[in-house]
């Protein structure tokens, strides 16, 4: 079979062979089972005993290599992992995107920066943000399952890990390695370029990169706004005005820069860097339309744009490690992260309205030990936050967090059974301003995981844990319009921990020409904390309540994956897979309804082509309509997704130099994210042609 270093065949996820379902090979790559098969060695950095992907009894998948590079299209994450098994993209136009993971957002899916928060406030509303460019990732890693509580209890959701090298921890092979990239599309007229270097002065070592984004507003299928509600507002004798084929003020420019240096020694490693993140976009959405005070000219307003945030970031890091004690403790690792973050939204008339200010440290201390035949790691986790907004849609009060979190992991094998368990005790305070009640509470999680791997070619796996969960201050304080969801949000002081009990269960067949695995997991979430709408309006806007009711999450992800043919035109692969989430209220207790923004189910199929150094693909998914909604939720209908792609790579001078070209929405469907708040005012992006050029010089 053809092999060539960085071609797309080697772009895989690595997954847990015993945890199939959360495989998400890049659809349309050649030699699919073999490289898939090299890559389940792939090292998962937010595994702190740093174990390869096969070896960790958690469901775990790691984008890398020209997957990843093919994805990364408008520079938010989750956009870069819309599709992959279980999980999809927030999707509030294309620059804000968090992850869903198994229909869990916001609060309850951790986004890290080399396993340290993202520390910006995405997490806060959908209109935000992640401060981390996917082009300047070396791997990303999605964790899922009860393993995750280790993070915190904000992530029992999930984890996304984004991993760069901003911090040295190798010395490089040469003195100076890097690459150079140019990427664009037709949808947004968006133009990257992405710069990125690394390289060594005996025992030091040092990292620089640079991106840089700038897109226009977004083109799509007919009008943004559903056209019941656009015949709704007509009927009222105000109808919405928009131009037909755009996404309004979804509009962007960004630039990323960071500096990393590190000592490097047999036994010890310390560095430290620098990073800075700034991000001017446009906000899609009513939200545009509603930011006049009563009596204002709204059509006036509404004529000179929408409203615009304008984000900044600074933030250090540092990073040390000592591997020489001996005996029974392997190594002590301490990492830390430091921001000041602020972003100001503007509005529509250009003045400044809600300014966001969010001063932040976090630190992880791990002693990774061997005691006879277990391994692990103990450590502590420390997080202080100062949160402010200010300005008339200030919605959250100031408040002053301050967690810290005690956490053991130990794994062992018997025999053929690979067994984990984990335990995490967190204890929280959130200070709010004013006369509003303190939040003053602990929280306790305990996980195990099991994989029975006895060298044969089907391999179980089974998961199970008990996590509690804190609610973050927005739940608690929330008192006032908030814009970018179209509500007029309402928290509760009085809200209490979250009592998740969960079960995952998988099952996987590792053949040399064909693999296929099903994963099949249920949550009782006791006491789950979500928002309600009542029926009631103030300030124009409907009045969604924060309540705590008990609710279930259950649902499955299968694949298939087989090589096809190996011929002298190249070798050709299939992929078809499946997924789906429910999110109900205990029928037992609620009577079982349906809970918002719930993704739909969705089926795909993948072929892919490889041959001397040329690679191409077709990639077909089904995102069913969403017909189970709550109340004051509208359905959405089905949609197919058609994409294609052809990557041409080949060594030139010094260095090796990739050309691709790629095709998405090819059938220019107007499509909406069920899961995402804005889905009724911004479809997903129409037809679009992407093309980019990598060079990596050595």
């Amino acid at each position: 079979m053809q092999k060539r270093s960085l071609s797309l065949a080697a772009a895989v996820v690595a997954s847990l062979a015993a945890s199939p379902g959360t495989r998400a090979q890049e659809p349309g790559t050649g030699d699919l089972l073999e490289e898939s098969a090299e890559l389940d060695k792939v090292v998962v950095t937010a595994d702190p005993l740093g174990s390869q992907a096969e070896e960790i009894p958690l469901p775990v998948g790691v984008l890398t290599g020209e997957r990843l590079y093919l994805r990364n299209n408008g520079g938010a994450v989750g956009e870069v992992l819309e599709g992959e098994l279980g999980v999809t993209g927030s999707y509030f136009g294309p620059v804000s995107s968090r992850p869903i993971i198994r229909g869990q957002q916001g609060p309850r899916v951790t986004v890290l920066e080399n396993r340290i928060g993202t520390l910006d406030v995405s997490d806060l509303s959908p209109d935000h943000a992640v401060t981390v460019d996917p082009l300047v990732a070396e791997q990303i890693e999605v964790i899922r399952g009860p393993g995750t509580l280790i993070y915190g209890s904000g992530a029992e959701g999930g984890v996304v890990n984004v991993v760069t090298n901003r911090i040295p921890k190798q010395l490089p092979d040469r003195m100076v390695t890097g690459a150079v990239e140019v990427r664009g599309d037709t949808a947004a007229n968006e133009e990257a370029l992405a710069a990125k270097a690394d390289g060594a002065f005996g025992n030091m070592a040092w990292h620089l990169d640079y991106v840089t984004r700038e897109t226009d507003d977004v083109d799509i299928d007919g009008y943004a706004t559903r056209t019941s509600i656009r015949r709704e507002e007509a009927e009222e004798g105000e109808p919405i005005e928009e131009e037909k084929g755009t996404l309004a003020n979804s509009d962007s420019d960004s630039d990323a820069y960071a500096a990393g240096l590190s000592w490097i020694g047999e036994t010890f490693t310390l560095g430290a860097s620098y990073s800075r993140y700034e991000n001017d976009y446009g906000l899609p959405g009513p939200g545009e339309h509603a930011h006049g005070e009563e009596g204002e000219d709204e059509e006036e307003e509404e004529g000179e744009g929408g409203a615009k945030i304008e984000l900044d970031q600074d933030r250090f890091d540092v990073y040390g490690e000592y591997t020489g004690f001996g005996g029974a403790i392997s190594a002590l690792r301490f990492e830390a992260g430091i921001n000041d973050y602020e972003h100001t939204e503007f509005e529509p008339s250009g003045e400044a309205g809600t300014k966001f200010e969010n001063d932040a440290w976090e630190s992880r201390l791990e002693l990774v030990h061997t005691l006879g035949q277990w391994q692990g790691v103990a450590g502590v986790q420390v997080l202080d936050r100062d949160f402010k907004a200010v300005g008339e849609e200030a919605f959250v009060p100031q408040t002053d967090s301050n967690k810290v979190g005690l956490f053991l992991l130990e794994e062992r094998r018997f025999d053929d059974l690979r067994f984990s368990i984990s335990a995490r005790y967190e204890a929280l305070e959130h200070d709010p301003a004013g006369d509003r009640d303190n939040y003053d509470e602990n929280a306790g999680s305990l996980a195990v995981g099991f994989v029975w791997d006895q060298g044969q070619k089907l391999v179980p796996s089974l998961n199970l844990a008990y996590t509690e969960r804190h609610p973050k201050a927005e739940e608690l304080y929330s008192d006032g319009p908030h814009i970018a969801t179209g509500l007029f949000e309402v928290g509760d002081a009085s809200l209490g921990k979250e009592k998740n009990k969960s079960v995952d269960f998988g099952l996987a067949y590792r053949g040399e020409r064909f693999r296929w695995g099903v994963s099949v997991f249920y949550k009782a979430a006791g006491d789950y904390i979500f928002l309600r709408e009542n029926g009631e309006e103030e300030d124009g806007l409907p009045v969604a309540e924060y309540v705590q009711e008990d609710a279930i999450f259950y649902g499955y992800e299968a694949e298939v994956e087989t090589h096809l043919a190996e011929t002298a035109l190249g070798d050709l692969d299939l992929r078809v897979w499946t997924d789906i989430v429910r999110g109900e209220l205990d029928e037992t207790r609620q009577g079982g309804d349906d809970l918002p923004r719930i993704p739909p189910q969705r089926f795909g199929a993948s072929l892919g082509w490889l041959a001397n150094g040329w690679s191409a693909g077709v990639d077909w998914t089904r995102y069913m309509g969403q017909g189970r909604v709550s109340d004051f939720e509208l359905e959405t209908g089905a949609y197919t997704m058609l994409d294609a792609h052809l990557l041409f790579g080949f060594d030139f001078g010094p260095g090796h130099l990739d050309l691709f070209v790629k095709g998405t929405n090819l059938l220019d469907e107007r499509g909406r994210r069920h899961a995402s708040f804005l889905k009724d005012y911004a479809p997903i992006p129409g037809q679009s042609v992407h093309g980019g050029v990598r060079f990596h010089f050595l």
